[in-house]
């Protein structure tokens, strides 16, 4: 089976609430949400304070936070 990711992320507003973006995608999947998130509207006015990407396993993959890559360290 291919592998699928969940996309979720969390608004600069001081909510802790996080949000699903994208629901089980592929890795192509995955690669548009985060052009989209990273580069788009959103983006632009700085309204995502985080971006979390899941594996089926429920494990961390990649995250950025404030503009930065957390995980994996940079």
């Amino acid at each position: 089976m291919e592998d699928q990711f969940r996309v979720w992320i969390k608004f600069s507003n001081q909510e802790q609430e996080e949000h699903l973006d994208t629901d089980w995608t592929d890795q192509f999947g995955v690669s548009s949400a985060l052009s989209r998130l990273l580069h788009g509207p959103a983006a632009k006015l700085n309204m995502i304070s985080q971006i979390k990407i899941i594996d089926m396993s429920d494990s961390i993959v990649y995250m950025i936070k404030d503009g930065r890559q957390v995980w994996p360290a940079a």
